[in-house]
């Protein structure tokens, strides 16, 4: 019996030994989501229209969660009791006066006090309060260094490209527009004093980042987090993950391949077959941060063949028929993939609280089983083996 006991405790320490080399974890596929079957539903009424770009949960004061959804289309932001699931209020942002917004075209909420809006018809950062009233702005043109900011900034939470404010200091990721800058020349971040206004923008470049056969895929979509210490950026089309520090003095770069993905450089079809092309090509995704767990998330889409017959204009926003989660740990290795089953999960909708990652079960094509009249989502937790 001792001896069974002996052999037993060897293999648990072999196989610690083979998890850790100099205190740093190797890249092994020992962790992975697992289905709770724990369902939050949020009830949309009948003014509102379903999106999977714009979803931010957050935290007031007293700790209190709450859920916040942009009605895109029409300047309504809807909130949400995230513990009971019940609708509070909505925001109607008015497209003129004094306090016109126009037309919405982003937004970021960090809580009820710093509400931040982007608009088609103001080159820069509004500030709202809850009864609509416009705060402050924030303009953003030229940096001090001459680069020439375009009005297109949308803050999302698909891509994940949510501003943030440290110290005093607002940073934003301009996306690339070749026509205008070319990728040598564009700055992967720029950041706003917002005492002084004056803009400054990172040496680190997206021609630092992208290889010339990436770039030709002519998609440089990419989310871009902070996680308290580093900025990480996840390329659509790069396998690896680029880490900054929060100055952007360097750039680090991680694998972070998909075993589900064969290449992410495929180029997208355009014109009529564009839609489509965009929902089989295979490619990278979100990254985010569970801070609760000290582990990374990142979104792979793999490659598929859709139905021909199908209308496929306007249906992205019920995410990726195929994908899997990478989790990396907190030195950015690889330690599991989890494959989700197909035509279930909107991948392009979660967000991660104290309790595990939401992701949303909203695909709806080809399925009919869910009801267009709620945002429904299910919780997964971390399990290791």
């Amino acid at each position: 019996m001792k001896k069974v006991m002996y052999f037993r405790l060897f293999l648990i320490m072999l196989c610690l030994v083979s998890l850790y080399v100099d205190g740093k974890t190797i890249s092994k596929h020992i962790v992975s989501l697992a289905a709770t079957g724990k369902i939050k539903s949020f009830q949309l009424d009948s003014d509102t229209r379903y999106n999977a770009f714009y979803l931010y949960p957050f935290e007031d004061k007293t700790g209190k969660e709450y859920l916040s959804f942009l009605n895109y289309g029409s300047n309504q932001i809807l909130f949400y009791d995230l513990e009971t699931a019940n609708f509070i209020f909505k925001i109607n942002l008015p497209s003129d006066g004094p306090d016109a917004i126009v037309r919405l075209s982003g937004y970021y909420i960090e809580n009820f006090e710093n509400i931040y809006l982007t608009s088609y018809s103001y080159k820069g950062i509004i500030k709202v309060d809850t009864t609509s009233h416009i705060i402050s702005k924030i303009p953003y043109a030229r940096t001090v260094s001459g680069f020439d900011f375009l009005p297109s900034y949308v803050s999302s939470s698909h891509p994940y490209t949510a501003p943030y404010f440290i110290d005093g200091y607002l940073f934003l990721m301009p996306p690339l527009v070749k026509r205008s800058n070319p990728a040598e020349k564009t700055p992967l971040c720029v950041c706003i004093d917002t005492l002084s206004n004056k803009i400054f923008e990172s040496r680190i470049t997206y021609g630092d980042v992208l290889s010339e056969e990436e770039m030709a895929t002519n998609d440089t979509r990419c989310s871009r987090i902070f996680d308290g210490e580093n900025f990480v950026y996840s390329f659509y089309v790069n396998n690896d993950i680029i880490v900054t520090d929060k100055k952007h003095k360097e750039i680090k770069r991680f694998a972070a391949k998909s075993a589900y993905i064969k290449s992410s450089r495929e180029k997208q079809e355009v014109g009529l077959n564009g839609a489509k092309s965009n929902l089989e090509i295979p490619r990278y995704g979100d990254l985010i941060y569970d801070k609760y767990r000290e582990v990374y998330y990142r979104f792979a889409y793999h490659k598929t063949e859709l139905d021909d017959d199908m209308e496929w204009r306007g249906k992205a926003v019920y995410g990726r028929k195929k994908f899997s989660v990478i989790i990396l740990d907190k030195e950015f290795n690889v330690i599991g993939e989890t494959l989700f089953p197909e035509s279930i999960y909107n991948s392009y909708v979660f967000f991660v609280k104290r309790e595990g990652l939401y992701i949303s079960r909203d695909y709806r094509i080809g399925i009919g089983k869910q009801s267009e009249n709620y945002l429904t989502f299910e919780l997964f937790e971390l399990r290791y083996s």
